[in-house]
């Protein structure tokens, strides 16, 4: 057995091991993981409608009503309210005569008390459905919502205990970015607001039921957030190309959705009122959101979650910050896909460059794109407290159960030496 058959064969039986609670949740199965693994396993798996088109939000009524939602409880951040897209959707609602809340408190990193306070109002308030409208924030708070909608007790309650989860349907996404995809995700984060820690939970069995995708929302979003979270896109593909997870079925979409945010993600941020390219990210967007739900992230997302978390740096731009350092740890693990991407990126390579230097040259060529084609801020920006980058933070990351998707073993000291380069370099 070659080497890249062998992290493939140990990337099946890790991603069992995940997957073994969702396979087994409310059977009452006593199935091991290995029982589970020899049962059939769906490369793709799509539970979510999506509703793609410019201008889509007119529809919303005929939505509601096909599914029968008579009374929306609609999620949103006071961003989107100031930019008047809460407005124009509210307004819509109420030209059909359809009963709506609405409910603006979201904030970038929800907290579990906003979503265990909205889902109170929610249940209060007799509505039968929550719409999110914003970017990932709002939408994991709104898939919180929707989840303690249908169940009892906190949110948090459900951190490492999804198979508790009763399934709950009723939730409609409008994204008004192109990033996180969480309108065809399974995952959503939720902080803690008393430890200030990001808690991933497994939303598999509660996903977002329809998904409105309309690029009109997102003309004249600013471009550093046209970046930020188009390098999460990028991210996405990428760590769930190069994933122990990833197979044949998903590796042709990651290769397509980095090719086409190379092509359109510096036209959007240039120009943000090209329509084109707003709906090419916006797609690329979803099908990111898509490919977390059967490939998978690693390393990658681990590290952005914590550093993003710790010095309140935008998930995008956490991603992309940890992005060299991740490909140097995989580079010998994950050879030919990397020097795939560097081709993406530009790189015109001899065939005589060992794994290292195919590592190096597609990182130099991605911080050109990240940073001289895109104008990604740098990291110091934000003034992280280099103090708390010490082994304690890395054993953190090193704990969350995603880091088993790493292509690479990988240890605390490893994620150390990542994250000294990350602050450092």
């Amino acid at each position: 057995m070659g080497p890249e058959t062998k992290r493939a064969a140990e990337g099946q039986s890790r991603k069992d091991s995940i997957d073994l609670k969702r396979e087994t949740a409310g059977t009452g199965s006593e199935k091991t993981a290995d029982e589970v693994a020899a049962m059939l396993k769906y490369r793709l798996v799509q539970k979510t409608k999506v509703l793609e088109e410019i201008h889509a939000i007119r529809l919303l009524p005929d939505l509601c009503r096909e599914n029968g939602f008579e009374k929306p409880f609609l999620v949103f951040d006071q961003g989107i309210s100031r930019a008047g897209i809460a407005g124009q959707i509210e307004e819509i609602l109420k030209q059909a005569g359809i009963d709506y809340l609405s409910y603006d408190r979201i904030s970038p990193d929800p907290t579990s008390d906003l979503v265990d306070e909205g889902a109170a109002l929610c249940r209060q308030a007799g509505c039968d459905c929550v719409i999110a409208i914003g970017g990932g924030s709002t939408m994991d708070a709104a898939k919180g919502i929707n989840i303690m909608r249908h169940n009892e007790g906190k949110i948090l309650d459900f951190v490492g205990h999804e198979d508790r989860m009763k399934p709950a349907d009723g939730l409609v996404c409008i994204p008004t970015t192109s990033g996180t995809g969480s309108e065809l995700s399974n995952w959503i984060v939720i902080t803690d607001l008393v430890r200030g820690d990001k808690h991933p939970i497994d939303a598999r069995n509660s996903m977002c039921q329809i998904a409105l995708l309309d690029p009109a929302l997102t003309l004249g979003l600013p471009a550093h957030i046209t970046v930020e979270t188009g390098l999460d896109v990028f991210s996405h593909a990428f760590e769930a190309y190069t994933s122990l997870a990833a197979s044949p079925m998903t590796d042709l979409l990651c290769e397509k959705v980095m090719e086409d945010v190379i092509r359109w993600l510096p036209v959007a941020a240039a120009d943000g009122t090209n329509i084109e390219a707003r709906e090419k990210m916006m797609v690329c967007a979803s099908y990111g959101g898509f490919l977390l739900v059967d490939s998978l992230v690693h390393i990658g997302h681990c590290i952005a979650h914590e550093i993003g978390a710790r010095f309140h740096i935008p998930h995008g731009a956490a991603c992309a910050y940890a992005f060299p350092e991740m490909v140097r740890h995989i580079a010998a693990a994950r050879t030919d896909k990397i020097r795939f991407t560097g081709e993406l990126l530009g790189v015109h390579f001899t065939g005589q460059e060992d794994p290292a230097e195919i590592g190096r040259k597609t990182v130099e060529a991605y911080k050109d794109f990240r940073d001289c084609i895109l104008g990604l801020r740098p990291i110091a920006d934000y003034h992280p407290d280099k103090s708390q980058v010490n082994l304690e933070m890395a054993e953190h990351i090193f704990q969350d159960p995603i880091t088993a998707m790493t292509p690479e073993k990988t240890s605390v000291e490893d994620i150390f030496v990542m994250l000294y380069h990350i602050f450092t370099d």
